[in-house]
């Protein structure tokens, strides 16, 4: 054991000496001449390889269609393949397409997430982000300027400018229920990950385990993001009296509250004092903290603290506590993230304040368009490494500057240094942006990148497969002024990008299995929102209106494309995380592609589906032809191509039988209701049951939004849910017997956050009354119910509400029942069925489709339809 301890050790101590010898942190060393075939082909000799054949016309059409624009082929083409590439890089939907993949790692989400219900739930800017991006894309912006952008528009594009946009890059991500640190951790990280391919971000709490990055560059990073704040702008033109007059409201409000506050600070200058000697009492920034007026602010004691170690000496008087350097001052009112200045009671009316303001922007598509952005605070601060990464433990100050292992490090001078951390991460002599970026192209053309980690290029990333390409191609980039377009231009002309993918296994013996060299294209499944579009493109609904407010995946008026839908951090939609959409909570560089039973079954299934199958078989050009030519277009609308005679010959067999080839079972749904209503001890019943009144396709709830005005949290879905804001909106999830008989209940009742004080749960017999009444927090309980009788229309509800307090109260509840002893209507008995809450969730009872629907129904989940290559 102790040797295995040494070689541990000893490896540690070499690995850390070698880190700055990384590949990844050297200069590109780029070979002269060349191209993407002659890299990828010496790596095939060595192996004793050789490319594959050209892949067919149509298969390189369809291939680059969904690669450049995720839609399928639109018509014929004329022209070669070069010029097809050039008009689906003219093409508005190329940004859309390209967008998406930013946005993974951008961690877009239209919704904060978890946060205080005071607060306005929605962006008010990410609208707008999502748009700049698409725009930006489609105007081959070069990619240093699309970064510098990112991360200061605010110093670089004019006022009123479009592009103050895009800074949702850096203020788009979780709130965290507003604890600094965790913010501006979250904004280290994007940035770094995004655009290094670095893990800076393990370096909060230690010096990094495998890479240079010592926690001291942590700190520098962090300083540079505390010295700012958001600020929400204006990022186009235009007047609008009602939004100045809230604005208005909204900014003398704040000016009023600043005045008070400082004017409080200023009065109670002993008591500041001796707070300096007892900090144990005044704990750092906390989302739970409850500040009265009377309170000492603790936010304002350690700026103090701050303050004074920085300023030995001077006597604090009411004239040094007035100037903008003082720790009694609060920043100006455009500022929007200063609520730990505050009593909590102000703070939740400059929430409200500013909620009427963001919900007038979001409800109003005339209102212009405004950004939140990041400004630098009249006084920049000086970091401190917090020891393990807690704030109550200080270390060395450090000062704000770029990462070490780029050579010699220089302070920045220029505000909070925002504007230098850009310049720096976009120098071309920097290393790693350009790898990154056309590691990532590669990726998305490919399957996967040069690099298989497209965001770690640190020693715990894979080396890359072919590193003088990846030189060669950092150093192209960087030459075509970072052009994008010219990227997909050189990789989409190359062979080995116009390769077949040979189709079938790879035998497990073959010399590189995986293909990492290339000697094939890759096939690879369309994304769900690459599926989606697909769908409503074959049923001729898809609308290509760009931009605009995001609407809810299954909204009845949703046609347009994926890339529309509504996200909500919180409550990403089940059949969304079903097919491996990204997390918005993290920045993501990958998708996984699983393949689980749920994605068949959305399928065959899903409405949505249904209706698009319907569609298909609704276009004119369909309905008005013969058996024939029906499946001919059929075939042409979801495929680009004809039927083959065999194909044509089991199609028409199909729709000509007699009788539907689907055996369609009980109709389980319509036994089940979505409700809320209020728990009654007295009668141990829900005093009066109220259907959820809308449906997401994924959720019952009160409105398309949730939380909304009308229900506020209350949810059901096919798995949990989330109680009411009060114990008047219990979610009450309610089955009714469909026969006399005795039945068998089985669930399990599942709370997992620990926040919050948890939730009560009853189960009701209408005629018998309650059945279970308990308390869960943090836990599981199985309630179990072996012999219950019911009479044909008795109903069994199942009750969530809140404990004391709303806070986590999401659950999971599973529940099956079973019937038994039951007689038919003519004396035989019948067969037993079952109600699985989870399969038989729907919006509606499900309908028999016709033998046309279903033909195009399986043609649109054939591997065909849903796979490139």
């Amino acid at each position: 054991m102790l040797r295995v301890f040494v070689q541990f050790v000893v490896l540690m101590v070499s690995g850390s000496v070698s880190a700055a010898e990384h590949w990844s942190f050297q200069p590109l060393r780029p070979t002269a001449g060349g191209s993407i075939d002659e890299f990828v082909k010496r790596k095939l000799v060595e192996k004793g390889l050789k490319p594959s054949p050209r892949a067919d016309e149509r298969t390189l059409i369809r291939r680059a269609s969904f690669d450049l624009t995720g839609l399928p082929p639109a018509g014929e083409h004329e022209g070669d393949f070069s010029q097809y590439v050039d008009r689906l890089l003219a093409s508005p939907q190329y940004g859309e397409q390209w967008a998406r993949h930013w946005l993974d790692v951008a961690r877009y989400s239209d919704m904060k997430g978890y946060d205080y219900a005071r607060e306005e739930k929605r962006w008010v800017h990410a609208t707008a982000y999502r748009d700049w991006v698409v725009r930006s894309l489609n105007d081959d912006m070069p990619y240093d300027r699309f970064l510098l952008l990112q991360m200061a528009a605010d110093q670089v594009a004019p006022a009123g400018s479009a592009d103050l946009a895009a800074m949702g890059f850096l203020t788009l991500g979780r709130r965290f229920l507003g604890v600094s640190h965790d913010i501006i951790d979250d904004r280290i990280d994007v940035v770094t990950r995004g655009t290094l391919g670095l893990t800076v971000a393990c370096a909060r709490c230690h010096d990094h385990k495998f890479d240079p990055i010592p926690t001291r560059d942590y700190y520098a990073l962090y300083g540079v993001f505390q010295s700012c704040a958001e600020a929400v702008v204006p990022c186009a033109k235009g007047e609008d009296a009602k939004l100045t007059e809230l604005v208005k409201k909204n900014q003398d409000l704040m000016t009023k509250r600043r005045e008070e506050q400082m004017a409080r600070t200023r009065a109670r200058v002993k008591d500041y004092q001796k707070a300096l000697t007892e900090l144990e009492k005044y704990p750092e920034q906390g989302f739970d903290q409850i500040i009265d007026e009377k309170d000492l602010n603790p936010f304002i004691v350690h700026r103090w603290k701050a303050w004074v170690e920085a300023h030995p000496g001077v006597e604090l008087t009411d004239e040094v506590l007035k100037r903008p350097d003082s720790p009694a001052y609060v920043p100006d009112e455009h500022i929007t993230n200063n609520e730990m200045y505050f009593p909590t009671g102000v703070i939740t009316e400059l929430w409200k304040s500013q909620g009427e303001v963001d919900r007038y922007l979001l409800n109003n598509r005339t209102a212009p368009e405004h950004a939140t952005v990041l400004v630098d605070r009249a006084l920049p601060s000086t970091p401190r490494v917090l020891l393990r990464g807690n704030p109550l433990t200080k270390g060395d100050a450090v000062p704000r500057q770029f990462l070490s292992l780029f050579g010699k490090q220089q302070p920045f001078t220029q505000g909070s240094g925002r504007l230098e951390l850009a310049k720096a991460i976009i120098d071309p002599r920097n290393p790693l942006t350009a790898r990154v970026m056309v590691n990532r192209i590669w990726q998305h053309h490919f399957g996967r990148g040069l690099v298989s980690t497209p965001s770690d290029f640190g020693k715990q990333g894979t080396e890359p497969s072919h590193p003088e390409l990846l030189d060669w191609l950092a150093q192209r980039f960087i030459d075509s002024g970072w052009s994008i377009k010219a990227m997909h231009r050189l990789i989409m002309m190359s062979e080995t990008y116009q390769q077949s993918s040979g189709g079938g296994a790879v035998d497990p013996a073959h010399p590189d299995p995986d293909n990492r060299l290339l000697w094939r294209m890759n096939p690879h499944r369309l994304s769900f929102e690459e599926a989606r579009d697909a769908w409503l493109t074959a049923a001729g609904r898809l609308s290509l209106e760009v931009g605009g407010a995001p609407l809810p995946l299954f909204a009845a008026d949703n046609q347009r494309r994926t890339l529309y839908t509504l996200v909500d951090r919180e409550n990403v939609p089940a059949v969304m995380r079903t097919f491996d959409f990204a997390n918005p909570d993290l920045s993501i560089p990958q998708r996984t592609e699983t393949t689980v039973p749920q994605q068949a079954l959305f399928g065959m299934n899903h409405p949505f589906v249904v209706q698009q199958a319907k569609a298909l078989l609704g276009r004119a050009d369909v309905k008005g032809a013969d058996a024939a030519g029906r499946v001919r277009r059929i075939y042409g609308h979801l495929f680009q191509r004809a039927p083959r005679a065999d194909e044509m010959e089991q199609a028409l067999r199909f729709v000509q039988e007699d009788e539907p080839r689907v055996i369609v079972q009980a109709d389980h749904s319509k036994a089940w209701q979505y409700g809320v209503g209020e728990w009654d001890e007295s009668t141990g019943r829900v005093k009066e049951f109220k259907p959820l009144p809308h449906f997401t396709g994924s959720a019952w709830q009160g409105d398309e939004a949730w939380p909304n005005a009308k229900l506020g949290w209350a949810q059901l879905t096919a798995t949990g849910g989330h109680p009411g804001n009060d114990r008047k909106h219990a979610v009450v999830r309610r089955w009714t017997a469909p026969a006399d008989g005795t039945y068998a209940v089985k669930s399990t009742l599942v709370h997992e956050p620990a926040p919050g004080d948890g939730i009560r749960s009853f189960i009701s017999h209408s005629e018998q009354g309650r059945l279970h009444a308990g308390r869960l927090h943090q836990g599981k309980a199985e309630l179990n119910f072996d012999t219950l009788a019911f009479k044909a229309g008795e109903t069994l509800d199942f009750v969530v509400d809140i404990g004391e307090v709303l806070n986590s109260d999401q659950f999971l509840w599973s529940m099956r029942i079973q019937q038994s002893g039951n007689v038919g209507a003519g004396g035989d008995d019948a067969p037993a069925q079952t109600w699985d809450a989870e399969k038989d969730f729907a919006a509606q009872p499900r309908s028999q489709l016709n033998n046309w629907e279903q033909l195009v129904q399986v043609l649109m989940l054939a591997n065909e339809f849903m796979f490139v290559d």
